[in-house]
């Protein structure tokens, strides 16, 4: 898996069956990965990089990390209560 497929979204066929804990830990790599692209495309903000479209990356890394947050808070809430559960019984 490249950091290009981790960008969009993509899994290979292989990792499509993750255990939920698996899938928290992916959901948490790709967090970084997109807060450390935000990072870079801020620190370009007032130089002669920052144009439209750098602007546009910018607002829609920012989305990605909010939706990836969304995502992967979910799926560790889960996973959370799937351990309450285990362990109950």
């Amino acid at each position: 898996m490249s950091f290009q497929d981790i960008k969009h979204g993509s899994n290979p066929p292989s990792r499509r069956t993750q255990s939920p804990s698996q899938a928290v830990a992916a959901g948490i790599f790709q967090i970084n990965t997109a807060v450390a692209t935000f990072r870079r495309l801020v620190d370009s903000v007032g130089t002669v990089k920052d144009t439209p479209e750098h602007r546009q990356k910018l607002h829609n890394t920012r989305q990605r990390i909010l939706q990836l947050v969304k995502d992967t808070s979910a799926k560790l809430k889960s996973l959370s209560e799937s351990n309450r559960d285990a362990n109950a019984n």
